[in-house]
């Protein structure tokens, strides 16, 4: 039984904020960075939360990321830029290339920007859903760290990859869709050892190539499969080119091997309005949901959702009733806490 304590979303932050500060951050890129660490717990997507801060302060120690960097715009033309980011600090440049991607698309329709030479750039929806608040549809891609193997294969040559999608939809959250193009991704096969459970059926090998639900033998020796094995791996195959041999990050064969460093980041904003009005767009957008949501469940199903729903829901159900940290997670948390001489996280009564 995995024991659990329920914090606020505000105590999360300032642990984020004050550890980040302490490790020499800019103090807009502590804010940054908690917020979409924080924001990961409270849509349930716990393997990209708060659990990272000891592993990225480790990346800043290790010298594979830098607490602040300057960013370079390599290229750019109205619709695109290419910026190096300098070895910085993950999530702060994949805020800026998509706050980029976000100008670009409001004055020219579209938006695409490439970013390599950064850390870990977080949950991908984080970026995806913060474009379509601004009216426009969102597209971001990732390459990691080789951890997966091709479809067929026992040699790990691709990262978990992720890809996110959202589409604006007028009086309601985005509909945002992101995954990992693997079986699963990277870092719930660490939960899942920091929580003593097994994996399911079908997502890992070990080292020798063996499947494996042992989570241990799976992650850091091991591998993991594609998702739906021959359409992830294709998935998987798309990532890698947008994020490596487009705009020059490196590929995963090639990326250390630390969970705080990425190879690429690939982020498009596209307005709507280049096709047709966005009031045409938002009532097609809503009578393809209701058709959706109104077709008849599945056998063992009570509803038919849509992606992103459960977050959504999970996130309204943290924000009542605090974010669940596990045991494991919190003593890596008090660990660091005490390393660097700050509060703990405080549990809310």
């Amino acid at each position: 039984m995995v024991n659990y304590l329920r914090f606020s979303k505000d105590e999360l932050y300032r642990f984020a904020v004050e550890a980040f500060t302490k490790i020499g951050m800019p103090e807009e890129d502590t804010k940054i960075v908690a917020d979409h660490l924080v924001t990961a717990n409270l849509r349930g997507v716990d393997s990209h939360g708060i659990i990272r801060v000891p592993y990225y302060i480790d990346g800043v120690k290790k010298g594979l990321i830098l607490p602040k960097s300057k960013i370079t715009i390599v290229k750019e033309s109205p619709v695109s830029a290419l910026i190096d980011g300098g070895k910085g600090f993950c999530i702060v440049i994949g805020y800026k290339a998509m706050k980029m991607a976000i100008e670009k698309a409001k004055k020219s329709g579209v938006g695409i920007v490439g970013a390599k030479n950064l850390g870990h750039v977080g949950m991908l929806a984080y970026y995806t859903k913060k474009i379509a608040e601004e009216k426009l549809i969102g597209f971001a891609f990732a390459n990691a760290v080789a951890r997966v193997v091709p479809w067929g294969g026992a040699e790990k040559v691709f990262g978990t990859n992720p890809l996110s999608y959202a589409f604006p939809v007028d009086e309601r959250e985005p509909v945002v869709f992101d995954i990992a193009t693997s079986a699963t991704a990277g870092f719930k096969v660490k939960l899942a050892a920091l929580k003593g459970e097994k994996l399911p059926e079908g997502i890992a090998l070990d080292k020798d190539g063996n499947p494996t639900t042992d989570p241990n033998k799976a992650f850091p020796d091991g591998a993991i499969l594609p998702f739906g094995g021959h359409k992830g791996y294709g998935f998987s195959l798309l990532v890698e080119l947008l994020t490596s041999s487009l705009i020059g990050g490196l590929p995963s064969t090639e990326i250390p091997h630390h969970v705080v460093v990425q190879g690429g980041f690939f982020v498009m904003a596209i307005d709507p309005t280049l096709f047709r009005e966005y009031e045409e767009y938002t009532k097609d957008v809503q009578k393809l949901i209701q058709k959706i949501k109104n077709s008849k469940p599945a056998k063992g199903f009570k509803e038919v959702l849509l992606p992103g729903e459960i977050e959504e829901r999970t996130a309204k159900e943290r924000l009542e009733k605090g974010i669940p940290l596990d045991e494991g997670t919190l003593r890596e948390l008090e660990q660091i806490a005490k390393e660097l001489g700050i509060e703990p996280p405080r549990p809310l009564d």
